[in-house]
């Protein structure tokens, strides 16, 4: 009698590792690695997009009057000739950024942003 309970429970428990093989999850890897450089001395930006998972870096500057947005592919170069001043803030991503992003504070000089995410979904 408890020999047939453990092979229905060791059956249940095959079912279920069965079911679980049989889903399929959607797993998505989302990447960015960029460098902007600000030059406040002149105002100018200059982008260089070292990887995207969607093949374009995007940068957004506010605070030294208009935004400035920039847009590179991966592996090229992307100025503009306002923009960096004290003050200022970026956000940047592999999308472009939209109004309410979070900013960061723009410093002199270059600076190196990363972002990576991995985003699993099971069905």
């Amino acid at each position: 009698m408890l020999a047939a309970k453990e092979i229905v429970m060791n059956k249940g428990v095959l079912l279920a590792l069965v079911l679980l093989a049989g889903c399929s999850g959607k797993t998505e890897k989302r990447n960015i690695s960029l460098v902007l450089d600000a030059d406040f001395a002149t105002g100018k930006l200059l982008l260089n997009c070292r990887d995207s998972s969607s093949g374009t870096c995007h940068v957004l500057v506010a605070g030294s009057g208009e935004p400035v947005r920039l847009s590179a592919a991966k592996g090229a170069t992307a100025t503009a000739a306002s923009g960096a001043a004290e003050g200022a803030r970026f956000c940047a991503g592999e999308s472009e950024p939209q109004n309410g992003c979070q900013l960061t504070v723009l410093r002199n000089g270059e600076q190196i942003y990363r972002s990576s995410l991995v985003k699993s979904e099971s069905r």
